[in-house]
């Protein structure tokens, strides 16, 4: 997509809590409270006034977020299009139909490819076979007319497996392949046992790059371009690995660019066909 100074997509964090306990996450310190969708409205609206044109909702796990589909509403009603990024562990056919028309995208994030190593990862609940369970979310979200978007976290548990038999379950229009990312004051306050090195991930991108309508994102690619806000609504900004919390006010009334990198945003191949 073509560079024309605009940042076109922003991500809500609705919540910080989760029925998940990944050991790499660095949203844990979100905030557990969340503001309303009529709180959210004016954030929504000057997103619209600035260009953009694709809302993610995500958390924590924004399934969990109360009135999700009246903020889903909301956000359609005002012409975004409109993606979520989830475990997907409280997603099934009841809350697909709730959701029908309200959303284009349904993201799902795996770290392995391997249920044993998911496991000890965290991202499992209740008894939940995780990988298991993308694949019929997927398969549920295709039949209800929304596009698949699978989101790979490469870990040191992971970097040298091959997801190419998920990704064939999955059938995603479109996979994202992130390296783990350690932030100060969010998730460095635990051992890392997570982090992998340059040569891990150029190995884990030269196995996988044949994969249809994927992309890579190193931990260079993340800082400084992404628009993001808390479940409080303010602005959240990835700046030099350190997470910061501004009010919305600052963005409003200097702009995007105060603390984001554009040119960064579309080189990593932020803006596609949604």
């Amino acid at each position: 997509m073509r560079n024309n100074g605009i940042i076109k997509s922003a991500n809500l964090h609705l919540t910080g809590i989760c029925n998940y306990d990944c050991e790499h996450c660095f949203a844990r310190n979100l905030s557990r409270k969340h503001i309303t969708p009529a709180e959210w409205e004016p954030i929504i609206d000057y997103l619209a006034k600035i260009g953009v044109t694709k809302i993610n909702f995500a958390g924590g796990e924004p399934v969990l977020y109360p009135q999700l589909k009246e903020l889903a509403s909301l956000v359609k009603s005002k012409g975004f299009t409109t993606s979520i990024v989830s475990n997907g562990s409280l997603m099934d056919e009841k809350w697909f139909k709730e959701m029908d028309g309200l959303l284009d995208w349904v993201g799902l994030s795996v770290d392995s490819p391997s249920e044993e190593d998911e496991i000890v990862i965290g991202r499992h609940c209740r008894g939940i076979r995780h990988l298991e369970n993308v694949v019929r979310v997927s398969e549920m979200a295709h039949v209800h007319g929304m596009k698949v978007k699978l989101n790979i976290t490469v870990v040191r548990r992971s970097w040298n497996k091959d997801f190419h038999p998920l990704v064939s379950a999955m059938n995603p229009e479109r996979t994202k392949v992130f390296r783990a990312l350690t932030l100060k004051n969010e998730n460095d306050d635990i051992p890392d046992v997570w982090s992998i090195t340059d040569e891990q991930f150029a190995d884990f991108k030269q196995k996988h790059c044949d994969i249809g309508n994927i992309v890579f994102e190193d931990n260079s690619d993340m800082v400084d371009t992404y628009l993001m806000f808390d479940p409080l609504g303010k602005w959240m900004v990835n700046n030099d690995q350190i997470k910061a919390y501004l009010p919305f006010e600052i963005l409003r009334d200097k702009g995007v660019e105060y603390m984001l990198d554009v040119e960064k945003y579309y080189g990593r191949d932020a803006v596609y066909e949604w």
